[in-house]
């Protein structure tokens, strides 16, 4: 799919707020209706995945956010889908990363209302799942919003 400047604009806007429809076609000054159709053919075209809201998960009791990465000790595609859907079961886990270049095979991104809670999480459930061989946590100490793709379409 070509993007033309107000796909672009779209996707920049997007990348960096949580704007309602009227507010971004006044933006970017194109009808309602026309941004939805864009909108929508970004979605079908799989370059954006649906318009989700970002949860605050601090202001919902969630203080810690952790990156676990997870060494799987059995590598083929039926046992990372096994770890996968035994992660579904885990409802503080919120993504999942499969990655090489690194000692593990698994990124996992965790939030938990606090110690104790994140315990439990690691012990008593990822830490009980098959073939998990290895566990790693880093915890998060702040969050940057970095993202700029106005330079990354600007290349396109």
């Amino acid at each position: 799919m070509q993007l033309d400047n107000f796909d672009k604009q779209i996707l920049e806007i997007l990348s960096h707020e949580d704007i309602n429809l009227n507010e971004l076609s006044e933006r970017i000054h194109l009808s309602v209706s026309s941004v939805h159709r864009r909108i929508k053919n970004l979605i079908d075209h799989n370059i954006i995945s649906g318009l989700k809201r970002e949860i605050n998960y601090k202001k919902l009791g969630f203080s810690l956010h952790i990156i676990l990465q997870v060494s799987l000790n059995k590598h083929d595609t039926d046992t990372f889908n096994q770890f996968l859907e035994e992660l579904k079961d885990i409802p503080e886990v919120i993504n999942a990363f499969l990655i090489t270049g690194q000692s593990a095979d698994f990124l996992v991104e965790v939030v938990a209302k606090d110690m104790e809670n994140y315990s439990d999480v690691l012990l008593k459930r990822m830490g009980k799942i098959e073939h998990v061989a290895a566990l790693h946590s880093s915890f998060v100490i702040k969050e940057y919003d970095v993202l700029d793709c106005s330079a990354l379409l600007s290349r396109m």
